[in-house]
C-alpha cells in the first residue's frame, strides 16, 4: 500500500511536529500488522469435522447381519449397529465423488451400491469394505437399482437414460447393454421374484418385464403415462407400483393387469418397504410417509407434510423405520408419527 501526505502552503510550521504523532502510531500499527499477518507461525489445533448421518443427502439404506448402511452424497457410506447411531464411515474404494443412488443386499454378506457416473461398489463383509468393480467418468448418468438372479449367478444395473449393465461373475466384470424396448428412458427400480421374473418400473408409463434373467425385455400394458418411481414384490404373482403425484398400482397377475390405488396423496412417492406385519409403508417428497394395511390398501400420513424428500425405507422392529433422503436420516415411530435424527457418526 502507498501512502501519500500532502502539505499545503509549504509544509507544517516546525512548532507543530508534535502533531504528526497519531499519523507515525497509525503506519506503525498498520506496518506491524501486516509483519504478524505474514509471518509464520504455527496454527492452533481445530477439532475434527464429524459428518451427521441426519445432515447427509442419503439415497440408500440397506441391512445385513445386523448392520446398518446408508450411502449418498459425494460416495460415502455410513454404517451403525443399533439405529439410530452412533455412524461410522465405511472403508470405500475410489468413487470421485460420484453419489451413492441404491445399496442392495445380494445374499450372504454380499452387497452391491449404485451411483452416478454408472458407478457399482461391491463389499463381501457386510459394507463394512467396498471395492469399486466399475465406473465410468465419460457418462454422469446415475444407475439407480441392482439386483441378482436367485441363483446369485447373474446381477443386473439399471439406470438413467436406458443405462443396463449385466454381470455373469458376481460383479466382478460388466457389460453394458442396448435395450431397443427401453428406448433411452430412465429405468427407475428393478424387482426380481423367486422364480426369476425380473420388473423394472420406467417413466412415462413404461413397465417391463423379462423371465429369462434380463436377456428380453416386453412391455407391458400399464393405463398410467407418468412416472413410476418404485416398487415392491409382495410374493408370488402380485407387485406394487408408486410414483408420480402419489399414485400407485398394484398387479395380482405378474404384470398382465394393473388396478390403481387410492393413496389420498399428490406427493410424489420414491420408495417402500413391508413390515413384518404385512403393512407397507411408502415414502416420497415432502417427507411424505404413509402406510398401508395388510389386504386394505388405505392409506393413512404417518407424519405431518414438511419440506425437504425421503428417498428410502428401511424397517426396523416393531413401529419404527429408517428413512432417508434430503434431510438426512432419521427413525420415524409409526405408532405416534414422532421424528427423530439417526445420530451421527
Amino acid at each position: 500500500m502507498q501512502q501519500t501526505v500532502g502539505t499545503s502552503g509549504g509544509g507544517r510550521p516546525r512548532g507543530r511536529v508534535r502533531d504528526g504523532w497519531p499519523s507515525l502510531i497509525f503506519a506503525v500499527l498498520v506496518i506491524g500488522g501486516f509483519i504478524y499477518a505474514f509471518s509464520p507461525r504455527s496454527l492452533p489445533d481445530f477439532p475434527e469435522t464429524q459428518l451427521q448421518a441426519h445432515q447427509l443427502l442419503i439415497n440408500g439404506l440397506a441391512r445385513v447381519d445386523g448392520r446398518y448402511m446408508a450411502g449418498g452424497a459425494k460416495g460415502r457410506i455410513l454404517l451403525n449397529d443399533a439405529p439410530p447411531g452412533p455412524w461410522r464411515n465405511a472403508e470405500v474404494g475410489t468413487t470421485e465423488g460420484s453419489p451413492v443412488t441404491r445399496i442392495v443386499p445380494t445374499g450372504g454378506q454380499r452387497v452391491f451400491a449404485v451411483g452416478h457416473n454408472l458407478m457399482i461398489l461391491r463389499s463381501d463383509d457386510a459394507g463394512a469394505r467396498w471395492e469399486n468393480v466399475h465406473i465410468d467418468l465419460d457418462i454422469p448418468e446415475p444407475l439407480l437399482d441392482i439386483a441378482a438372479t436367485p441363483d446369485g449367478e447373474r446381477l443386473v444395473a439399471i439406470g438413467g437414460f436406458g443405462q443396463y449393465l449385466v454381470s455373469d461373475d458376481g460383479g466382478e466384470s460388466w457389460q453394458s447393454r442396448q435395450v431397443e424396448a427401453f428406448s433411452g428412458s430412465h429405468l427407475n427400480d428393478l424387482l426380481v421374484t423367486e422364480t426369476g421374473t425380473m420388473l423394472i418400473a420406467a417413466e412415462r408409463g413404461l413397465m417391463l418385464r423379462s423371465r429369462d434373467r434380463g436377456e428380453t425385455w416386453s412391455t407391458l400394458d400399464f393405463d398410467y403415462p407418468g412416472s413410476m418411481f418404485g416398487g415392491l414384490h409382495l410374493g408370488g404373482t402380485n407387485w406394487l407400483v408408486f410414483g408420480m403425484r402419489g399414485h400407485a398400482f398394484l398387479s395380482r397377475d405378474d404384470g398382465d393387469t394393473w388396478q390403481a390405488l387410492d393413496t389420498g396423496i399428490e406427493d410424489s412417492l420414491f420408495d417402500g418397504a413391508r413390515l413384518d406385519d404385512g403393512r407397507v409403508v411408502l415414502v416420497g417428497s415432502m417427507q411424505t410417509v404413509v402406510v398401508a394395511e395388510p389386504g386394505e390398501w388405505r392409506f393413512t400420513r404417518a407424519i405431518p407434510t414438511k419440506q425437504g424428500t425421503f428417498s428410502t425405507v428401511l424397517p426396523l422392529s416393531g413401529d419404527r423405520v429408517l428413512v432417508g433422503g434430503e434431510p438426512g436420516a432419521h427413525v420415524v415411530n409409526l405408532a405416534d408419527g414422532s421424528i427423530t435424527p439417526a445420530g451421527g457418526n
